[in-house]
């Protein structure tokens, strides 16, 4: 199957189903006849604009997110709010604990508005790891995230 193919067969799964994990989009693509990995699911969810938000029963789910209009800034600040639940400062680097499965995208989000104050980042599946050249650089961030996260609190 293309990628074009799968890329919409995973629209569909995400219109029709709640799913939650990369593992279940895993269990309905195969379902329908389609192999992938966990590295090509990763990334179409990136290309999607897969974003996990809140479902009626209050559980997360992936849903595609819809407005282009809003800045990649105005999009992090979005997803801090929503997914992250904690940041830490330590010396020059800023560690960000998110919701499960959220960790990519928050790094996604860092990387491709290239943050100036970030000069690397290594994402897991509730980490990242933010690093800075500096202390006062470090602390920037911190102050963003920690300014983003008062806004929900």
């Amino acid at each position: 199957m293309k990628k074009t193919e799968r890329q919409l067969l995973i629209k569909q799964i995400i219109l029709n189903n709640e799913v939650s994990t990369q593992d279940e989009l895993l269990e309905h693509l195969s379902e329908n006849g389609v192999r992938a990995t966990q590295a090509t699911i990763s990334r179409d969810i990136k290309e999607l604009n897969l974003v996990k938000t809140s479902s009626s029963d209050g559980k997360l789910k992936y849903t595609i997110y819809q407005n282009n209009q809003v800045t990649m800034e105005e999009k992090l600040n979005s997803t801090i709010r929503s997914v992250v639940v904690e940041v830490a400062q330590v010396q020059f680097i800023n560690v960000v604990k998110t919701l499960p499965g959220n960790a990519h995208v928050i790094g996604a989000l860092v990387d491709d508005i290239h943050y100036p104050e970030v000069v690397g980042s290594v994402a897991g599946n509730d980490t990242i790891v933010l690093i800075s050249k500096t202390e006062e650089e470090a602390k920037t961030v911190f102050q963003h995230f920690d300014g983003e996260l008062q806004k929900v609190t």
